[in-house]
């Protein structure tokens, strides 16, 4: 560890809540533990992240750009400006120095700033709804406000599983991390969901304010983790290494790890947005779109369910390999979305439950892995030397999918879905497979698999 030691560090291994793994399922049992009392705080914050993230991310921003005459490019464009925002994550070692490896008080500032971003997004719409704003600055100031305030919100998010990586025993991370992880993406189907079947007749009765509601209710949810982040145990005081473990003595399979990653962060860039698609291309309403992100979060559970189970003793590797396999696939079947083709809309909802399955399995077992072959500052030390090429990966990705929509029509869509798919098989043939069955040990050394 090379963080500065913590005396008396609150250790919830001594409530520890994992059962014996007897007669019942791992799946049942790994819930059951993830429902005791002593997890009810990283609960809370996982389901207003859930709000958060249904409500400001690309499923509500992309209709509303739309709704605003933005066109499909600019409007993928200002949707992923969050995660371009994340590369200030470079400069996380300096500011752990300055203020002295306080890395609570910087999850909570960042949280304080950009969780509660849906309501000055709602009020940008509700301006725009009464006209004392044009819509080209109405676009402007929803990019400029979910764009910097959402990379604050996303650098917390991230800053905050290391959070948890600290505070919480090994044993207890690999049940608690990824169904924190579930709960959140899970909330997106619950939120969603009624908001597919409404949208439509509220925008044709009240305008851009059916945007306006959803956005002040992420505001409120944004509220809730300001509190309950206080309420954590610190992780003492950190520090990030200058020079670590892997930079030193090669680090090939970390380092390769960090390889594997920005080519598929360059893949998702690459990679369409469906409900772009289904708006521009088969002239469908924000209603469907918010349905494709609804039966989105929804597949999101249920391969999490799988997947968070299989996590803890299974090879996260392999689990990599098969989402990137399975993304690929997917998007080589979005080909056959053509306008033409009458189950076009149908084709989309099938490639959207792939997508989603890929992008679960892909996520967790990605954070997993990077848990598995780093520990303690090692990860942030991680994060903050790979995030300007990862971010800038997707960046360039996204920008060439939006100069190729420019083109517009099904031929510029086509093209992003074959190189986005050849960008996922390359990576699932870069993914390294371990050569033993450590992985699924509960023995990891640092630079273990």
């Amino acid at each position: 560890m090379r963080a500065r030691p913590v005396s008396c560090l609150p250790r919830l291994s001594r409530l520890s809540h994992l059962p014996a793994r007897a007669p019942v399922s791992h799946a049942v049992s790994d819930w059951r533990a993830f429902a005791a009392r002593p997890y009810r705080a990283f609960r809370v914050v996982a389901v207003a992240q859930g709000f958060i993230g249904a409500l400001t991310g690309p499923a509500i921003t992309i209709p509303l750009l739309l709704a605003l005459g933005a066109h499909p490019a600019l409007a993928t464009f200002l949707a992923v400006l969050p995660a371009v925002g994340t590369m200030a994550q470079r400069w996380l070692p300096a500011m752990l120095d300055r203020t002295d490896g306080n890395l609570r008080g910087l999850v909570i500032v960042f949280a304080t700033v950009g969780e509660p971003r849906g309501f000055l997004m709602a009020a940008v719409v509700a301006v725009a709804a009464l006209g004392l704003i044009p819509a080209w600055l109405a676009i402007t100031l929803v990019g400029v406000v979910s764009g910097v305030l959402g990379a604050f919100g996303a650098i917390a998010f991230s800053l905050q599983q290391s959070w948890y990586r600290i505070i919480l025993p090994e044993d207890e991370r690999r049940v608690v991390g990824p169904k924190l992880g579930a709960v959140t993406l899970g909330i997106g189907s619950v939120v969603l969901l009624p908001m597919a079947f409404t949208i439509d007749a509220m925008v044709g009765a009240v305008g851009l304010w059916a945007y306006a509601v959803p956005l002040a209710v992420s505001g409120l949810a944004g509220i809730g983790p300001l509190v309950i982040l206080r309420q954590l145990p610190p992780p003492g005081r950190v520090r990030i290494p200058r020079r670590t473990a892997w930079a030193v003595d090669g680090g090939d399979r970390l380092r390769r790890h960090g390889n594997v990653m920005t080519l598929a962060l360059l893949s998702a860039g690459l990679s369409p947005f469906l409900s772009v698609y289904a708006m521009s291309v088969l002239g469908t309403g924000a209603g469907f779109a918010i349905a494709l992100s609804a039966i989105s979060s929804g597949t999101l559970v249920l391969a999490s369910l799988y997947v968070s189970s299989h996590l803890r003793g299974g090879s996260s590797s392999v689990l990599l390999r098969r989402s990137f396999v399975l993304r690929g696939l997917a998007l080589f079947l979005g080909l056959t979305a053509h306008p033409a083709n009458p189950l076009a809309p149908v084709v989309l909802v099938v490639v959207a439950i792939l997508l989603a399955a890929g992008d679960t399995a892909g996520q967790l077992s990605a954070n997993e892995r990077l848990m598995r072959l780093a520990t303690g500052p090692d990860v942030l030390a991680f994060q903050s030397h790979f995030v300007v090429r990862n971010v800038g990966a997707y960046s360039g990705g996204v920008a060439t999918a939006s100069l190729v929509m420019m083109l517009g029509g099904f031929p510029a869509f086509a093209i992003l879905f074959v190189v986005a798919g050849i960008g996922r098989f390359a990576a699932a043939r870069a993914t390294e497979l371990p050569e033993a069955s450590s992985e699924a040990t509960g023995v990891h050394r640092v630079m273990g698999g």
